[in-house]
C-alpha cells in the first residue's frame, strides 16, 4: 500500500444556518479500502460529494499528495470516479453508448473510450452487453455499469454511495467480490454504506460518522477492541432446552445471556473460564454441542452502542 494520504483537513459544511458536517478530520490511506457508516441523515453523501468536487466546503479542505483539490479542480477530477446511490447511467442509452458518453465528458479519445470499455466490461462481467439498453439490464448489472462508467477515464480513487443499497444478499456479495477485486488491481475504494457487517467485511479501515462528527476512525477490529471488552460465545445444542442451560450459566463472568431460536450467546470478559464452565454444564445436561464459537461482537452491535453513546 502506498504510504500517501487523502487529507480532509478541518472540514465544516453548512447548508444556510443548518450546520451538516462539523470539524471532520480524516486521513484515508492511498490503496485503502475505506468505509464510511452512520445512520441516515449523519452527512455521509455530503462528505462524499465535498470529496468528489460538487460542493465545496464552507471551511477546510481536502488534500490528495500535499495539494489542495479545490485549487486544481480539473486535474484532480482525473484522478476521482464517483458513482452515486440513485445510479448515473441512462437508461435509453446502451451499454457501450453509457461508456462513451461518460469517456468523452471526461475528454477521451474514442480509441482509448473502446479499449477501456473492453477492458472494465471484463471486469465488471457485462461482456457481450455492449448493445443491450441500461434500462434492460437486472439491477445488478445496471449496478456493475455504473462502477464500469465511474471507471472509465482509469481513476486512482473510485467513490461510491450505498452501492450495495436495493441488492439482495447473493448481489451484494458479489458485488463486493468485484470491489475488492478493483482495490486490489490499486484503485483506492472508498464507499459509504448501512450494511455494517458488510462493511466490516471488506474495509481496511472505517469511520463512523454520528451527526455530523467523526467519532471513530480505525481499522474494524480496533473499534470493536476499544469498545467491547466482552467476548461472545455460541452455543447450538441438542435437544437445546436453552431456558435451562440459561439458568443454569448465571455467574459473575457472564454479563448478558441472549437466547435465539437455534442457540444461545454468552456475553463475557472471561472467555475461557466461561467456556469451560459451560462445556461442563452441557455434558451434566446430556445437550450435544451441535456448533460451539467465540469471537468478538460485531460492527452492528458496536455501532449501536457508539450511537447510543
Amino acid at each position: 500500500m502506498d504510504n500517501s494520504y487523502i487529507e480532509i483537513d478541518n472540514l465544516i459544511k453548512k447548508f444556510g444556518k443548518r450546520l451538516v458536517l462539523d470539524r471532520i478530520n480524516l486521513k484515508i490511506p492511498v490503496g485503502s479500502f475505506y468505509g464510511i457508516i452512520g445512520l441516515s441523515g449523519s452527512g455521509k453523501t455530503t462528505l462524499l460529494n465535498i470529496l468528489v468536487g460538487f460542493w465545496r466546503p464552507t471551511i477546510g479542505r481536502i488534500l490528495y499528495n500535499n495539494q489542495n483539490i479545490f485549487k486544481h479542480r480539473n486535474h484532480f477530477k482525473q484522478i476521482f470516479g464517483f458513482a452515486t446511490q440513485a445510479g448515473s447511467v441512462y437508461p435509453t442509452l446502451t451499454v457501450e453508448e453509457n461508456m462513451a458518453y461518460f469517456g468523452r465528458l471526461y475528454n477521451m479519445r474514442g480509441f482509448d473510450i473502446k479499449n477501456r470499455t473492453e477492458i472494465l466490461l471484463d471486469l465488471v462481467e457485462l461482456t457481450g452487453a455492449n448493445h443491450i439498453l441500461a434500462e434492460e439490464l437486472s439491477t445488478g448489472m445496471q449496478r456493475r455499469l455504473d462502477i464500469a462508467t465511474a471507471l472509465v477515464h482509469n481513476p486512482k480513487i473510485l467513490i461510491l454511495d450505498e452501492p450495495t443499497e436495493d441488492l439482495d444478499p447473493v448481489l451484494r456479495k458479489e458485488l463486493l467480490g468485484l470491489l475488492k477485486k478493483i482495490n486490489d488491481l490499486g484503485t483506492t475504494v472508498i464507499m459509504t454504506s448501512h450494511m455494517l457487517n458488510e462493511i466490516e467485511a471488506v474495509c481496511d479501515e472505517i469511520a463512523i460518522l454520528h451527526n455530523g462528527y467523526i467519532v471513530e476512525a480505525d481499522s474494524p477490529s480496533a473499534i470493536k477492541d476499544k469498545y467491547s471488552k466482552n467476548q461472545e460465545i455460541h452455543i447450538s445444542s441438542s435437544p437445546g432446552k436453552y431456558d435451562l442451560i440459561a439458568k443454569k450459566l448465571e455467574m459473575e463472568d457472564v454479563k448478558k445471556i441472549v437466547q435465539k431460536k437455534d442457540k444461545i450467546i454468552l456475553y463475557t470478559p472471561n472467555a475461557e473460564k466461561v467456556l469451560s464452565e459451560a462445556m461442563k454444564t452441557l455434558g451434566l445436561m446430556k445437550e450435544k454441542i451441535l456448533d460451539l464459537h467465540v469471537h468478538k461482537p460485531t460492527m452492528e452491535e458496536v455501532f449501536e452502542v457508539i450511537t447510543k453513546r
